[in-house]
């Protein structure tokens, strides 16, 4: 078993595999790249919570040389279906459309569609299934937010 287990490093090693947050990955050259990104605004308060973690994952400064802009779009669908043809359950689902652009000659660096999808119980309250929608919308963004994070940091370590 250790042998396996060391012949698996040694072909991982070989093949030049090198994790993203490793010490040459997340270095100060990595970190100021990622903190000269602009973040647009985005619509809506789920908008403004998601725009608010990427500025804090992003450490964003002056001297921005890209601009990152974000639409999202939400919607829901009822699902669990009782003999009384109520509906017991929603689905949400957030789709962000991810664009990050150059802003030295406009150039599109990647565009990107991301989704993320959970879902509640409706109960009889309304201010409770309100509650849990919103609830839902927040988790939902500040888990795409860290996802795009990644996915800009996977595009400064390829470059």
């Amino acid at each position: 078993m250790r042998i396996l287990a060391l012949i698996s490093l040694l072909l991982l090693a070989g093949c030049g595999f090198k994790p993203l947050y490793e010490a040459g990955g997340s270095s100060k050259q990595m970190q100021a790249e990622l903190a000269s990104i602009d973040v647009a605004p985005i619509a809506d308060r789920v908008g403004q919570i998601m725009r608010n973690r990427l500025l804090d994952r992003l450490n964003a400064s002056a001297g921005q040389k890209y601009r990152l802009s974000v639409v999202l779009t939400q919607s829901t669908e009822a699902y669990g279906v009782r003999p009384d043809t109520a509906t017991t359950q929603e689905q949400l689902t957030l789709l962000a459309f991810v664009k990050l652009t150059s802003l030295k000659d406009d150039t599109v660096l990647f565009e990107e569609e991301m989704r993320a999808r959970t879902s509640y119980d409706l109960v009889l309250s309304d201010f409770a299934t309100l509650t849990q929608r919103e609830d839902s919308a927040r988790r939902l963004v500040l888990e795409l937010a860290e996802r795009i994070h990644r996915r800009l940091a996977l595009q400064f370590s390829q470059n």
